[in-house]
């Protein structure tokens, strides 16, 4: 599934995850449910893994 993505988003996923920790997953939705994602770290890239992948594709997501 990550094949899927550019570098840049690829990238930009491992930050946020190495920054959030154990919890990256549901701190990720919650900045897509709550729209904040635009004012994160990389937000605009994680916007548009949000846009291809949807949250329910982010469960079975391995990084």
């Amino acid at each position: 599934m990550a094949s899927e993505f550019t570098s840049e988003q690829s990238a930009a996923l491992s930050r946020f995850k190495a920054k959030q920790g154990r919890q990256w997953k549901s701190r990720l939705i919650a900045l897509w449910v709550s729209g904040r994602d635009d004012r994160a770290e990389d937000g605009a890239l994680l916007r548009q893994v949000r846009n291809s992948l949807g949250v329910d594709g982010l469960a079975s997501l391995k990084i």
